[in-house]
């Protein structure tokens, strides 16, 4: 686990995170701002901590590998690898989803710390269990860390998915559950509830935990945890719109701020504007 000095540090992290995320959401197309904004600690606690991954080197082979499946949020994943050193924060502002840049409105691959590009939810999470698989075949230590948003699960394609990586005991393998209770069209629960999570990915045969996604601590124990020879499962309890208070309450699953909002929005996380 962390110890306090690092913490504070990924903490800070996170604060920077979250304020770039609201400058991608005042580009003229805006960002996926509810989404991107839950993420944000399962983000900072896998770059910053977790994973093998060097931004200088992010193809090196004896990388991990991160999986966004729930690739609208790709604003989220972007600003985490900026901030990570990956690429320049300010870069990423200037070009994100703009005719011909990488920086694309779902995540794409030519983004340095990317491995796959994904957006049709549902599909994620069979790329991380065959990469995973394949890593293990060639006796390649490298782990695999895929994030599905809990609207998600109601694509079947990762039951199936859950059900290959218990067989194989794919330890290899992470599933990070951004269960924030929300969707393009409603709650989660009003459109397909996603109940006893924890029992039913413990019955398919995951080590499974579930915490406070907000809570960095927490996180980097549940991920860091071990599991024998069992694939995990963590299911992060979060808050669309996380760090941002104005969107307390509601949904804001898509965003495009004006001045005067980007203003309002970065005053309030604390960054003081002119």
């Amino acid at each position: 686990m962390p110890p306090n000095e690092e913490l504070e540090l990924l903490r800070e992290r996170a604060k920077r995170v979250r304020r770039l995320i609201v400058r991608l959401a005042a580009t003229p197309s805006g960002c996926h701002l509810g989404g991107s904004l839950s993420l944000v600690e399962i983000l900072v606690a896998l770059l910053g901590r977790v994973m093998r991954i060097d931004p200088r080197a992010p193809g090196s082979a004896e990388r991990d590998h991160l999986i966004l499946s729930k690739g609208h949020s790709a604003a989220g994943l972007y600003a985490a690898l900026a901030e990570s050193g990956f690429f320049d924060p300010e870069e990423l502002v200037r070009k994100y989803n703009a005719d011909g840049s990488i920086f694309t409105g779902h995540v794409n691959s030519q983004v340095p710390g990317v491995d796959f590009s994904t957006g049709s939810l549902g599909h994620g999470l069979g790329l991380g269990v065959g990469l995973a698989l394949g890593r293990r075949m060639r006796g390649e230590p490298n782990r695999v860390y895929v994030i599905c948003g809990d609207g998600e699960l109601g694509e079947g394609s990762n039951w199936e998915a859950i059900q290959v990586a218990a067989h194989h005991r794919l330890s290899q393998l992470t599933l990070i559950i951004d269960r924030n209770g929300g969707q393009n069209d409603g709650p989660t629960e009003s459109i397909l509830p996603q109940a006893a999570l924890v029992e039913r990915l413990e019955a398919f045969g995951f080590h499974t935990l579930e915490v406070d996604g907000h809570d960095l601590h927490a996180l980097c124990e549940a991920l860091e945890a071990p599991t024998g020879t069992s694939p995990r499962a963590v299911i992060a309890r979060t808050r669309k719109g996380a760090g941002l208070p104005m969107l307390r309450g509601k949904s804001a699953h898509y965003a495009i701020f004006n001045a005067e909002q980007l203003r309002r929005a970065l005053a309030s996380m604390g960054e003081k504007t002119r």
